[in-house]
């Protein structure tokens, strides 16, 4: 919370810019319903944009887990393949002595 004047006030701070939400808040007083219903409207569409980020970000994180995932198995089963193969090759090996 920014600190008040010494009527109540709340301070602007300069160096925040035009974008700030105190600012905003501020000033809209002076710019009437118009000015808070404007505030209201960008704060939404910007709350959308950003939980429209998140929710691609999470998409496509789960899908790269899955892929990663699928590759780990498939690694696994290579894996068990070529022990198999080590296992059979041993074993011929040692008969013949």
């Amino acid at each position: 919370m920014r600190p008040q004047d010494k009527f109540g006030q709340i301070k602007k701070d300069p160096m925040a810019g035009p974008n700030d939400p105190y600012n905003q808040i501020t000033n809209a007083p002076q710019q009437g319903q118009e000015g808070f219903a404007t505030f209201e409207v960008d704060s939404a569409n910007r709350r959308n944009e950003l939980l429209f980020s998140i929710t691609t970000q999470v998409e496509e994180t789960r899908g790269k887990l899955k892929q990663a995932e699928l590759l780990v198995e498939r690694l696994k089963q290579t894996l068990r393949e070529y022990e198999e193969m080590y296992k059979t090759l041993t074993k011929g090996k040692g008969k013949e002595k």
